[in-house]
């Protein structure tokens, strides 16, 4: 299978291949039931050469080389090789059949035409063999390509396989499957036709773990071909999760410091929140421009907002400070470090729990929002039991504050008796 895999065994591909053509004779496109469709022809215009039924162009399609993979614009780089079987009469109605076969979503790149071959068949009938050869980038625009649960989610990428105009009105797509790969058949007419061929597991490549190569005839003119890659994420979370995680530890570590190192505190906050910033924007480098918000942006996103209170917080703590309020202080500095610490965890597990990724087990997704919600209950109880005594600080100067405003009072003043009591001359 590997000569099958990056398509420099043709050899073995026509071996493996003849017998099942041999399984497939003349009387195979009446039993199917296909019907030329030359009413799909402008009106007034016929074939010249007059036939009953659709001829068969036989397919069998092989993905041989990962190139490379673009979240950003929706698409996968490699190779894809298209090997035609067809028989000696199609060639009066059309000079090249491999011309009309197309792969839909080939994108940029370069498609390589393959010299033919003569054969004959098991029963001696003459019949042709090329390939088409597929070296670019195939768009995914049409798949169902979210990224809601990035790192944590799967890619399935398709190829359709279609028959162009003019060669639609008489020509149909027929899947190959030779052994030993698994074919689904349909008995149809007294004939097994394949509807489906599953080809092996391709392996790790480009980020992701890709499965089964898998073919089906959707149509009697366009056969599907797709396989589901699940992403590695590990090395998503070394790029980029574990740094994020040390930048925001530093921006909260920063409350430890003594309330009079203010340059030093506000220093490392600020400097945690450019850090998150820059990394935040080259992960948008990776993934498109519109669409749903991921995960992992979300995530930077909700990282750079906690940054932003902890500013806050320090402002707070110098007020406090000031004030001569030294127990509140660091009643404040405690809320910030370990109460802001379990909030941003419980929302981020939180988060991810809520779009049920596949890659993500629900049961421990659960498990974690629940233990987090219960440590940030235990934390802020910790801190009002400790620290009791300055809720009433709080209230003083709340009520120092109301009680110390000023409220301006303006002076009525009548200018007809003001003038009255003047001396007049």
């Amino acid at each position: 299978m590997v000569g099958l895999r990056d398509g420099r065994s043709a050899l073995t591909m026509l071996l493996l291949l003849l017998p099942v053509l041999g399984r497939y004779d003349h009387e195979v496109n009446e039993a199917l039931g296909r019907r030329l469709r030359s009413r799909e022809l402008p009106e007034g215009l016929r074939l010249k050469e007059e036939l009953n039924t659709s001829l068969a162009l036989y397919v069998f399609p092989t993905w041989d080389l990962f190139l490379g993979f673009s979240d950003r614009h929706k698409n996968i780089q490699g190779k894809m090789s298209l090997t035609f079987f067809y028989y000696a009469e199609s060639l009066r109605i059309v000079s090249d059949p491999q011309l009309i076969v197309t792969v839909d979503n080939f994108g940029d790149g370069t498609r390589y035409l393959q010299g033919k071959i003569n054969l004959l068949d098991a029963q001696g009938y003459e019949l042709f063999t090329t390939s088409n050869i597929y070296v670019g980038s195939f768009s995914q625009q049409q798949s169902n390509f979210d990224h809601l649960c990035y790192p944590f989610d799967n890619k399935t990428v398709k190829f359709d396989i279609s028959i162009q105009a003019p060669g639609n009105y008489i020509f149909d797509l027929a899947l190959l499957c030779p052994e030993p790969l698994l074919a689904e058949n349909t008995s149809y007419g007294g004939e097994e036709i394949v509807t489906k061929c599953t080809y092996p597991a391709e392996g790790m490549s480009l980020g992701f773990e890709w499965g089964q190569f898998i073919c089906e005839a959707k149509e009697a003119q366009k056969i599907q071909c797709s396989m589901t890659g699940v992403r590695e994420w590990f090395s998503i979370f070394k790029g980029y999760f574990w740094p994020s995680f040390t930048f925001s530890a530093m921006g909260f570590i920063s409350f430890t410091l003594s309330v009079k190192m203010s340059m030093p505190r506000v220093a490392t906050t600020m400097l945690a929140l450019i850090s998150l910033t820059n990394l935040r924007n080259a992960l948008v480098e990776l993934l498109p421009a519109s669409g749903e918000t991921s995960w992992m942006e979300e995530y930077f996103l909700l990282a750079m907002t906690f940054m932003l209170l902890n500013l806050c917080g320090h402002a707070i703590s110098f007020y406090l400070d000031a004030l001569g309020k030294t127990t509140l202080q660091q009643m404040a500095n405690r809320i910030n470090l370990f109460g802001m610490v379990s909030i941003a965890n419980l929302v981020v597990l939180a988060r991810l729990h809520e779009r049920n990724c596949p890659l993500v087990d629900r049961t421990l997704s659960t498990t974690l929002v629940v233990l987090s919600s219960l440590i940030v209950i235990f934390v802020f109880a910790a801190i009002a039991w400790c620290y009791r005594d300055s809720f009433r600080e709080v209230s003083q100067i709340i009520s120092q504050r109301m009680a110390t405003r000023v409220v301006p009072v303006y002076k009525e003043t009548d200018d007809i008796g003001d003038d009255s009591g003047k001396d007049v001359d």
